[in-house]
């Protein structure tokens, strides 16, 4: 009895210390709960705390960006508005420096016009007295060139002697160098064609000299008169009214000339000349005569004056020139005509039609299409003479 109440009794402690146990194991595990789930909130707190404040930090990193970004473009405007404010105060400077100069640019360009204006009319004054000048000198040239045509013989001599004939003449300037010459006694008739030293009045000077001794030299002209003589009896008197000194180096004044004395009954014709020839042309073919390479004038080493005698025929038509139309250069290649180009201009205006009219025509037409505005270089004198 007794061991079964003791049975009883450790089996109701053992129960009880079991109940115990559970009901300590479950206190402990709520207070482990309880403790955990203080732990776990205030943990949370604290997360919730920091978050807080991590976010408050953020906003502030961020507000913090932006014054810096602000104080940065601030900084930058500010920066740049000085730079503007001294880029204007330069540019200011720099335009009332312009100012200034185009101020002084001004008065001296003022200046400028009052003395331009004041040189302008001491032009126009210069300009009306040249003017005036010029006129009075072309006019004095003009009559000069009435005295010159005045002093040149008769044409009417030519028309009686020769079946036909012309005189191209083109002064360079309104008087000439060139100059023809012709005179008549009977059955006799002298004729030249005459190119003197320089043109304009040096030149037209030259041609008075020249006419004047020609009408001393052949005043009593005849069929035994020789060309070669006239020649050395002008040359003579050339150099004895310029009073050339053979000691001077200097180009000396004279003339180039052809000099022919034709007997009309007979048709013996006599020639001499100063460095011109004279030209033939007799049945389409031309012929050339030459003649003494001297000038009457001055002349270092001077050869004698020859005379030619030629039977010329009916129909025959004689060419004496200066140097002019051979001379004459080209307006577009510069080149002179040459005499090789002016024998077959000859020759090819003869064979086309060999009167006066047609001749001097054509020579006209040639020289002006070849010249092609180019300013005329020298005097220009062609004479033809048809023989009866």
């Amino acid at each position: 009895m007794t061991l079964d109440i003791l049975h009883i009794i450790l089996i109701l402690i053992s129960f009880a210390a079991i109940i115990y146990a559970i009901i300590s194991r479950n206190m402990i595990l709520r207070i482990k709960k309880k403790a955990e789930e203080k732990t776990q909130k205030r943990l949370n707190e604290e997360i919730r705390i920091l978050q807080d404040n991590l976010q408050r930090q953020n906003v502030l990193y961020e507000d913090l960006k932006k014054d810096k970004q602000k104080t940065k473009t601030k900084s930058i405007e500010t920066n740049q508005i000085n730079i503007d404010a001294n880029a204007l105060i330069l540019e200011q400077k720099k335009l009332e420096q312009d100012k200034k100069e185009f101020s002084e640019k001004n008065k001296r360009l003022w200046e400028m016009s009052l003395s331009i204006q004041k040189e302008k009319q001491h032009i126009t004054l210069l300009k009306n007295d040249i003017e005036k000048k010029h006129r009075s000198v072309t006019d004095s040239i003009r009559y000069a060139s009435r005295i010159q045509r005045a002093v040149l013989p008769n044409v009417n001599t030519l028309k009686e002697c020769f079946s036909d004939y012309f005189l191209f003449w083109k002064p360079r300037e309104i008087v000439s160098g060139d100059y023809y010459w012709f005179k008549q006694s009977k059955d006799i008739i002298a004729f030249t064609v005459a190119d003197c030293t320089g043109h304009g009045v040096p030149g037209a000077f030259m041609s008075l000299i020249g006419i004047t001794f020609l009408n001393d030299i052949c005043a009593n002209i005849n069929e035994n008169t020789l060309p070669s003589d006239i020649l050395e009896e002008l040359r003579r008197l050339v150099i004895n009214a310029l009073s050339q000194d053979v000691s001077e180096h200097e180009p000396q004044d004279g003339m180039d000339i052809t000099f022919c004395i034709l007997n009309l009954k007979t048709k013996k014709l006599k020639l001499s000349g100063a460095n011109n020839p004279l030209y033939i042309i007799r049945d389409g073919s031309l012929t050339e005569y030459k003649t003494v390479k001297t000038p009457v004038g001055y002349h270092p080493r001077p050869k004698k004056f020859e005379t030619i005698e030629i039977d010329v025929l009916s129909n025959d038509y004689l060419y004496m020139f200066s140097d002019g139309f051979a001379d004459q250069f080209n307006g577009i290649t510069k080149r002179k005509v040459t005499y090789n180009k002016f024998k077959e201009l000859l020759i090819e205006i003869w064979k086309e039609n060999p009167s006066s009219e047609n001749q001097t025509k054509r020579l006209e037409e040639f020289i002006t299409s070849w010249r092609n505005d180019y300013p005329q270089m020298d005097d220009i004198l062609i004479g033809g003479y048809c023989i009866k």
